[in-house]
């Protein structure tokens, strides 16, 4: 009994694409190739906005981070001016 396309390997698919182009075995491979090259593109972009997710809460954090380096320096140059009675 043959594989369903969904079982084969990328190896196996790419044995039925070698068959005649217009045999289903070749349709059939070609659309399991398809269907599986939309689906890690899918992932891919889950994936990428996740990224860009994270990407952006680091930058928030570094930007709160800037913000308090600024005034502590401000403050201790503030502290670092003689005081004049």
């Amino acid at each position: 009994m043959a594989k369903r396309p969904q079982d084969m390997s990328l190896d196996e698919l790419a044995q039925e694409m070698n068959k005649r182009e217009d045999s289903l075995d070749h349709l059939t491979a070609k659309a399991e190739i398809t269907r599986r090259q939309t689906a890690a593109q899918l992932d891919a972009t889950r994936a990428t906005v996740r990224n860009a997710r994270y990407m952006l809460a680091s930058v928030i954090v570094a930007a709160i981070a800037a913000v308090a380096s600024a005034a502590s320096a401000y403050f201790a140059y503030l502290s670092s001016i003689p005081k004049v009675p």
